[in-house]
């Protein structure tokens, strides 16, 4: 098997900030008699040192640009500082604008807007790490490259918080995806900068809801030219991944290895070519014992194929734990939930979301799918999360189960509060579905309810396919605690909250 990547040495990321020696000038405030301080002039973290390295190939530093800022704390509130272009891009740059003398300075790139400063000046809050970032060939996107400074005068010496990941494409692509193993691990979202050793600044999201476990790369992404996203420094466990979105492909590589990430480095994760043998398989993320086989098959355009089912429903990181576990709830085309938590009934809701699953809420895609038309793999949700060949089923594989009653499979509902004699079904209600001959083969589909707005109703299920109907709605397969039948024909606005629960699609010869 080939090796994902070699691990190269870590080459220490160039900010090209420079610390800040103060032009002594000031103005007085006519309300207060407070000296004020306009202008900071910046340098690099390492300059002058042997550890200092080119960003890519072509050996370019990353330099000021116009229209960077950086949020400068006297103690008294966050101060926005612009910098004073003299060219478009230079080593060494003015930036002005209008704060307090103070004792002490703290600084942060990137100019936020709502972050504040502790008292004891350990930390800055309110700092996102985004999960969203622009591709820049050769470089990183500005807004994810987080800096912080701290001095007692006007000379700022800025310390890289993240560090980077470089990554190489060897074909064209839409999205890179970095993803945790799990929910333990944030890469990215809401949190502060602790600088209680100014010398190593590190994000802390401790305490935030507002966390994300994967970091999406997105724009125009170039065969052969190197990207970098940028990370927290932490460790990942083994089982991470890292996906490559193209029109109509998805590559996905599983890592069965911790990686850990340092501060102001980057890690090189070689090459990829769609010929390496370092991807994940039909399977994706998804193990052997997670599927399951009723013996359903499908034509699609006069070819054969067998129909294999995910044991559990999707999550916004991979399966559910198991069968009867309800999973997360997507609008039609999303690949995450659109709240961060669920405790009993109460629901924090991710930031642009807060009218829960409502109109507009779904996704919108260019060209609009028109009706009876399927998700193309590059949307598909089931597709970006697991990797593989895993699907939303369509419209045609519902109605296949749905058909197949009596014939292949048989169903029966625990509606009533539950009638299994054994096993971990006891206490949950759904319909189970069962290979006909084969007990011991079958598909549990919960009860897991569906949301409107905020509101959550449970004791129904509510299944999207993968299939558009008429603008803005898609089908659906339904069935209820009264009503023991599936229904695959019903339509529901894309905007609601519904379950996946993904298949895969296997020639039969």
């Amino acid at each position: 098997m080939k090796k994902i990547f070699k691990t190269l040495p870590l080459a220490l990321i160039v900010m090209s900030i420079y610390s800040c020696t103060s032009d002594d000038e000031t103005v007085q405030d006519v309300n207060d008699n407070s000296s004020v301080v306009t202008t900071f002039t910046c340098t690099q973290e390492n300059e002058g040192t042997t550890t200092k390295a080119a960003m890519g190939p072509e050996g370019k530093t990353i330099l000021w640009k116009s229209g960077d800022a950086i949020s400068i704390f006297d103690g008294d509130g966050n101060n926005q500082f612009t910098l004073k272009a003299e060219s478009d891009e230079q080593k060494s740059g003015s930036f002005t604008g209008k704060c307090y003398e103070s004792e002490s300075y703290v600084a942060v790139y990137p100019y936020t807007e709502g972050a504040t400063l502790s008292h004891d000046r350990k930390s800055v809050s309110n700092i996102v790490l985004p999960d969203e970032q622009n591709a820049v060939a050769g470089g990183f996107d500005p807004k994810a490259a987080l800096m912080i400074a701290k001095s007692n005068t006007t000379t700022l010496q800025f310390k890289n918080a993240v560090g980077f990941i470089k990554v190489t494409p060897l074909f064209d692509c839409k999205k890179i995806i970095l993803r945790a193993a799990n929910k333990t691990q944030p890469l990215a979202g809401k949190g502060k900068i602790n600088i209680e050793d100014p010398n190593n600044p590190y994000i802390d999201f401790t305490g935030s809801k507002e966390l994300f476990y994967s970091i999406t790369l997105s724009g125009t992404i170039t065969n052969g030219k190197a990207y970098y996203i940028a990370v927290p420094a932490v460790k990942l466990s083994a089982n991470w991944t890292l996906t490559f979105v193209t029109e109509n492909k998805n590559y996905m590589r599983k890592v069965t290895k911790d990686i850990t990430f340092v501060r102001s480095r980057a890690l090189n994760l070689g090459t990829y070519a769609t010929g390496g043998d370092y991807w994940a398989g039909p399977r994706g993320i998804v193990d052997s014992s997670q599927e399951v086989d009723l013996g359903l098959t499908i034509t699609i355009k006069k070819k054969n194929y067998k129909v294999i089912f995910a044991k559990s429903n999707l999550t916004e990181d991979g399966l559910a734990a198991n069968e009867y576990a309800y999973g997360d709830y997507f609008a039609w085309g999303a690949t995450e939930p659109w709240y961060s938590s669920i405790s009993g009934n109460t629901f924090t809701w991710k930031e642009g979301h807060e009218s829960g699953y409502a109109d507009g809420t779904a996704p919108t895609f260019s060209p609009e799918y028109e009706i009876n038309t399927d998700f193309k793999m590059s949307d598909d949700p089931a597709r970006k999360i697991l990797g593989g060949d895993w699907q939303l089923p369509t419209r045609d594989i519902w109605m296949a189960l749905r058909n197949a009653n009596n014939n292949k499979v048989c169903w029966e509902t625990t509606a009533d509060g539950g009638f299994w004699e054994t096993g971990t079904l006891s206490k949950n209600k759904g319909i189970k579905i069962t290979k006909k001959d084969e007990p011991g083969t079958y598909l549990f589909l919960p009860y897991a309810g569906i949301f409107r707005g905020t509101e959550f109703y449970e004791y129904n299920g509510k299944y999207w396919a993968g299939t558009a109907a008429y603008s803005p709605t898609a089908y659906i397969l339904s069935f209820t605690r009264m009503d023991s039948d599936l229904d695959p024909k019903s339509v529901y606005p894309r905007c609601l909250g519904c379950q996946v629960r993904p298949v895969r699609l296997v020639a039969v010869d």
